[in-house]
């Protein structure tokens, strides 16, 4: 089978529509018989789209697509996207024929679909449609992994689909807005923000209400407006826009897709607001942008300050707020409503997109959007919490706040914000697409990531329009799963030891337990964490009762080899480089605190990490607050002779060279400076 034509279509549609530089734009995959052959004309594609697809399928099969889901496992990586791109496109197709043909019904998608791809119809029925509708669920899980960085996903979640389009509404939700259409909507919103001066972004149904009144004169396509009109695409409009509503960044003027975007958040640090900027990917240390702002990096991360910008207050957060600079656009999307959460990486509220379940919160809210705040904070905040509200003199004229609150139950929040629309609609939870395992006591992720300790095991966190009907090990669980947004604590059904299995409308999630970890001879190798290349992961640790120090879960036999020796690092340092005495280096990532911490008799303390080391020595060298630290971890002298392949040992040692006064640490910055020579 040859998979060459599909797969320079492969290429090029998600160079088309998720390449990053779709970063902070939505992104609709939007493709017709026209855009198609257009397409493949300019990119000197040899075979038609439909043509390429139809050479991977075995049309006649009971099913017809599995040689496209195992060339799509066979090439699944993180940093590509699911290799379904060609099909999900000629679905598209089928999709934008359906309001055009004088034949057939115009809602009979599958018609148009087995014609395309089978040159028949009845051939590619409903019944086989199942695995297309969960490809596209794939391609919208992997997009939000990427947060914004590979464009906005606008594929909607199961549970925004009609009853009547649960299969066929993902690629109906992508053939009813041309780029044309996406160009005319940021003067379109700005024409009823005019008109319409209460909360926003407005929900889809209010702002479909405008569009049908002034659509005709703002010359959006006529394919956009049939889509309108027709009772059974309605709804997936109004979710379309809606979508783009909740990132409008106030202006009226369309930013085209690969102008890197940055976005612009509320801070709350030292009892006021400010703004921040955040970049996705790695950006310039300084930008100038309009009305005399500019912005400064902060430190290596990927945030910046804002000098010249005047602090939030009502109209900003309301309005939205966009600046153009060179190669640059920062934007933050109008809203009634902020959302705060903490960040770990500055230490201090910032804003954030989305609620999520289970962590805490502070809302500020504009008047127009108190009421439907209160009424989503009485109905689905978290039992035993207390929305308070405070009028403080660092609040925006007329605005109130709402702290420490949590959602644990991200079904009946959704439902809540339905209920209410308005600015609450902008912070929906994000949509889950498929089941996954979260949490647990991972017992050895080097040798297994799905080996977890007897009485460790990790949460399922169900897909959104989840029933809840499942097999575990083969067997309806004891209690059934309930179909909820909350994670299911498999811990707690005393699992025996073993391979477990469970089984979740056509997807599958499995995992093994065992009481210890696998005794694995590992000697003369940097153990505790992963390394490849020039990185490494520490591993998350709990507390030594006898010293209060962190030490490492202890998880079976040690194994034969090198004795481990246990190195404690500062957290909340910039730079964590481990220099060993045998001339090799390692950046060092402090890790994140595990969710199986809670599970523990003693809140473990959070000062250090550890980090665990076998057959060398050396020193742990940090930059913490301006300054470089250097502890010693058994060093010995430099036992190796300078080479040019010691360079990047040489530069960290130099870098630190007035961190440590010991003549040893010393014998080290001398060797580093032969190594330079």
């Amino acid at each position: 089978m040859d998979f060459t034509p599909y797969a320079e279509w492969q290429r090029v549609l998600e160079e088309a529509f998720f390449s990053p530089a779709w970063d902070g734009h939505p992104v609709v995959m939007y493709m017709d018989d026209g855009q198609a052959a257009s397409m493949q004309r300019s990119l000197n594609l040899e075979v038609p789209l439909a043509e390429a697809v139809r050479r991977v399928m075995a049309v006649s099969s009971t099913k017809p697509y599995e040689l496209i889901e195992r060339y799509e496992r066979i090439h699944r990586s993180d940093d590509r996207a699911p290799a379904v791109l060609p099909l999900l496109a000629c679905s598209v197709i089928a999709a934008t024929r359906m309001a055009n043909d004088g034949v057939r019904r115009a809602t009979n998608f599958h018609s148009h679909f087995s014609q395309l791809l089978a040159g028949r119809e009845g051939v590619l029925t409903s019944a086989k449609h199942q695995t297309v509708a969960g490809m596209w669920q794939r391609l919208a899980s992997w997009q939000h992994r990427w947060g914004t960085y590979r464009g906005i996903c606008t594929i909607p979640s199961p549970a925004d689909l009609p009853q009547n389009q649960a299969r066929i509404g993902f690629a109906l939700s992508q053939a009813v807005l041309q780029g044309t259409d996406r160009q005319l909507l940021p003067k379109f919103f700005e024409a009823v923000r005019q008109h319409h001066r209460t909360v926003w972004p407005l929900p889809g149904a209010v702002l479909m209400e405008y569009l049908e009144k002034w659509g005709q004169a703002h010359s959006f396509s006529p394919k956009f407006l049939q889509a309108v009109k027709h009772p059974e695409f309605r709804p997936l409009v109004e979710k379309i826009l809606g979508n783009f509503a909740n990132v409008w960044d106030g202006s009226p003027y369309f930013v085209a897709q690969g102008t890197p975007r940055a976005e612009l958040l509320v801070s709350f640090q030292n009892r006021k607001l400010g703004w921040l900027a955040k970049l996705s990917k790695p950006g310039e240390p300084e930008y100038e942008l309009s009305d005399a702002v500019q912005m400064r990096r902060l430190g290596e991360t990927g945030y910046y300050a804002l000098d010249g910008l005047k602090l939030p207050d009502d109209r900003s957060l309301r309005t939205g707020i966009q600046l153009a600079g060179h190669g640059i656009v920062l934007g933050r999307p109008a809203s009634s409503l902020v959302v705060l959460r903490q960040n770990t990486d500055l230490d201090c509220l910032t804003s954030v997109d989305r609620f999520v379940p289970g962590e805490q919160h502070m809302l500020l809210a504009a008047p127009e959007a108190q009421r439907d705040v209160e009424v989503v904070l009485q109905r689905a905040a978290a039992p035993g919490i207390e929305p308070k509200r405070g009028r403080l003199s660092w609040m925006p004229e007329g605005w109130s706040l709402h702290h420490r609150v949590v959602f644990d139950d991200a079904v009946t929040l959704r439902q809540a914000i339905r209920d209410v629309q308005g600015a609450m609609l902008a912070v929906q939870p994000a949509p889950q697409y498929k089941p996954y395992l979260q949490g647990g006591l991972p017992l050895a992720p080097k040798f297994n990531k799905h080996l977890y300790l007897v009485g460790g095991e990790p949460d399922l966190v169900l897909p959104d329009g989840a029933t809840g009907e499942a097999l575990l090990d083969g067997q309806p669980p004891r209690p059934p799963f309930q179909a909820r947004g909350v994670p299911v604590s498999l811990w707690r059904r005393e699992l025996s030891a073993g391979q477990h299995r469970i089984q979740l409308e056509g997807a599958e999630v499995r995992f093994i337990t065992a009481e210890e970890a696998p005794a694995v001879a590992d000697p003369e190798r940097i153990a505790g964490f992963r390394h490849s290349g020039t990185q490494v992961d520490a591993f998350a640790t709990t507390k030594d009762q006898d010293t209060g120090l962190l030490r490492g879960a202890q998880l079976g036999q040690v194994g034969s080899g090198a004795v481990p020796q246990v190195a404690f690092c500062r957290r909340g340092a910039e730079q964590t480089v481990f220099v060993a005495s045998d001339g090799r280096a390692w950046e060092v990532a402090e890790p994140v605190t595990p969710t199986w911490w809670e599970r523990l008799p003693e809140t473990p303390s959070d000062y250090y990490f550890e980090v665990e080391l076998r057959g060398c020595g050396g020193w742990i060298v940090q930059f913490r607050r301006g300054a470089w630290h250097v502890d010693p971890v058994n060093p010995r002298e430099p036992d190796f002779s300078a080479g040019p392949e010691h360079r990047g040992w040489a530069a960290a040692v130099l870098d630190a060279a007035e961190g440590s006064g010991d003549p040893l640490w010393q014998a080290y910055v001398r060797r580093a400076l032969e190594v330079r020579k």
